[in-house]
């Protein structure tokens, strides 16, 4: 695998030789984390984990190269080192960064030592081919079809959890994209993926317009379902009004679904004249339960979530509230709470522009509720997260 990747790497670095133009943007960013766990974890040798620190060093590159007008290379590449204590208190944990949800497995520790390790990952390497009023890409890419922004039960193929908070880019899949551009307000995809476990995803999106309302439909396959889905966003007043919804109809005997079950979502959002923003949004998720049961581990760097299982919970409630106090520094808080069990994350936020090019963040989670809970797995859990990136 490493000598696969390492070949792959090799061969896009020597197509800037035949490339019109290369463009290269990217990040450099140092992290530090902090947890602290109100029940503390058993470990092999009778020892127990109850906080744990541990330091990340990311890198990151997307490159772009024009072969022709209408041709284009997309590459992203993601550099991870980390080390600290917890690498050493939790083995497993540098072996879930080689996970790779796709068809290829583009993610390798180059190298590990004692309480460290260096990951790198291709997330993005797709070619981009316009035609008229098609456009065509093929290879790993973000296919977003999601409208919402928390949980998206239209996003089919690269579904993502609000609580990672360190990766804005979000995950690519290995995919097939056709866009047809039928007018200035609407287009037609088809897209298909193939995952890991050779799992295939196809299906078919219409967007388009109706009086200041972006509007889409979906329908096709999603893994060992039959969807159909829709989404709109809007104003209502001053009010910003985004929604999306999924049916998913098992079309094959599948012991990992309970049937035919649903995800609806909706959000409103608003800026206050004094620059205040505020947001709140519901969830209802038919897959989820009213019960107590194994929940969220802000030490699992994989969770992994599709459009059919956004939440552990039935029902989930999100607000968010943020204010630029100046140009430089903004405040914030989000949250999330789920009434079945009593339990919520709360995430509070600081951000602060250090120059051109430099900023400075400062973040915490916290995951409340009782033992089994979604948001209370280890009693409460705490963590806080301080951070400088250069722009590149």
């Amino acid at each position: 695998m490493r000598k696969r990747l390492l070949l792959i790497l090799f061969y896009f670095l020597t197509i800037p030789a035949f490339a019109q133009k290369v463009s290269v943007t990217g990040y450099l960013k140092d992290m530090q984390g902090v947890y602290y766990l109100e029940k503390a974890i058993p470990l092999p040798g009778g020892d127990s984990l109850q906080w744990t620190t541990y330091n990340q060093l990311h890198n990151r590159l997307n490159i772009d190269l024009e072969l022709a007008e209408s041709f284009h290379i997309n590459v992203g590449l993601r550099n991870r080192i980390l080390f600290g204590k917890m690498l050493g208190s939790i083995p497993q944990y540098i072996d879930m960064f080689e996970d790779d949800n796709g068809f290829l497995d583009l993610s390798v520790n180059i190298l590990e030592g004692n309480k460290w390790f260096f990951n790198s990952s291709l997330d993005r390497l797709y070619i981009d081919y316009t035609i008229g009023k098609f456009q065509l890409k093929i290879g790993r890419q973000r296919i977003n079809w999601g409208i919402d922004l928390i949980w998206n039960p239209n996003d089919l193929f690269n579904a993502f959890s609000y609580i990672d908070f360190d990766y804005p880019e979000r995950s690519g899949s290995d995919a097939i994209l056709l866009t047809w551009y039928t007018s200035e307000n609407s287009s037609l995809d088809i897209a298909c993926k193939i995952d890991h476990n050779k799992e295939s995803t196809i299906a078919a999106r219409y967007l388009f317009n109706i009086e200041d309302y972006d509007i889409q439909f979906i329908v096709g396959k999603f893994m060992k379902d039959i969807v159909a889905g829709m989404g709109w966003s809007g104003n209502i007043g001053p009010l910003s009004f985004r929604g999306e919804g999924t049916v998913f109809i098992p079309y094959s005997d599948n012991p990992d679904t309970s049937g035919t079950s649903a995800a609806i979502t909706f959000s409103f959002d608003y800026t206050t004249k004094s620059s205040i923003y505020l947001q709140a949004a519901f969830l209802f998720n038919s897959s989820g339960t009213n019960k107590q049961t194994t929940g969220i581990s802000l030490l699992d760097p994989n969770r992994n979530l599709d459009a059919r299982h956004l939440s552990l919970g039935k029902y989930e409630i999100f607000g968010q509230i943020s204010y630029p106090v100046n140009p430089i520094l903004t405040l914030g808080v989000s949250g999330i709470y789920n009434p079945s069990d009593n339990s919520c994350y709360i995430g509070p936020s600081l951000a602060l522009s250090l120059g051109k090019n430099f900023d400075l963040m400062v973040n915490s989670q916290l995951l409340l509720g009782g033992e089994g809970s979604e948001y209370g797995t280890y009693g409460k859990t705490f963590a806080g997260f301080g951070s400088v990136r250069w722009n590149f």
